[in-house]
């Protein structure tokens, strides 16, 4: 299946059962800012310009919980995000090689070939993997806070979405990058509109 007919099926299943988070999903991506937000480093996947062609991020609103329907608690990014991400990446890479750290860093905590495309509140991202020696397009998650160093949770966006809608579809787990599963459910706050929520079950 196509990620532009899985992610139609997402803003369905959002709309229905989840209408906080749906609120959250942005317009399309100007297409030429999209197109330029590698700056030339690489070749941007294509499951990130297809995202992009359909929601420019699911963060309308500026709270922490805004759209956060990817477990842990990520919003996606939209086309500004992702370009502060990667400068911060390339910013990173840069540091550790002048201090002699990149050993240490690079492809561990940043690379200036993984394109953030998700970040939540205590910092936690999850990239796009773009380098030439790894996966092409694979979804890492990272967050040196917890020593979560580029832990693969996705093949693709693609497969993310699917991944992600199956699970929501049916209240069943998933694996995060840390090793607890993460069951969602539904919140229904007094002062909110409903939205997703994921538990964290160790053991």
């Amino acid at each position: 299946m196509q990620l532009r007919s899985i992610l139609a099926d997402f803003d369905v299943w959002l709309a229905a059962h989840a209408p906080g988070d749906h609120r959250q999903l942005m317009p399309p991506a100007d297409p030429t800012r999209a197109a330029a937000l590698a700056a030339g480093r690489f070749r941007i996947h294509e499951d990130v310009l297809t995202w992009l062609s359909v929601h420019d991020g699911s963060q309308r609103d500026p709270v922490p919980a805004a759209g956060a329907f990817i477990p842990r608690d990520f919003p996606l990014l939209g086309v500004t995000g992702m370009s502060q991400g990667l400068a911060g990446m390339v910013e990173e890479v840069e540091r550790a090689v002048e201090e002699g750290d990149e050993e240490f860093i690079v492809g561990l905590e940043a690379d200036e070939r993984w394109l953030p495309v998700a970040m939540n509140h205590t910092g936690g991202q999850l990239v796009v993997d773009h380098r030439p020696d790894g996966e092409y397009g694979a979804v890492l998650e990272l967050d040196p806070s917890i020593g979560l160093n580029g832990v693969k949770r996705w093949d693709s966006m693609s497969h993310m979405f699917i991944s992600v809608l199956e699970a929501l579809q049916t209240g069943s787990a998933l694996m995060t990058g840390s090793g607890p599963k993460a069951v969602p459910r539904i919140e229904e706050p007094a002062d909110a509109l409903p939205h997703v929520v994921w538990d964290l079950h160790f053991g």
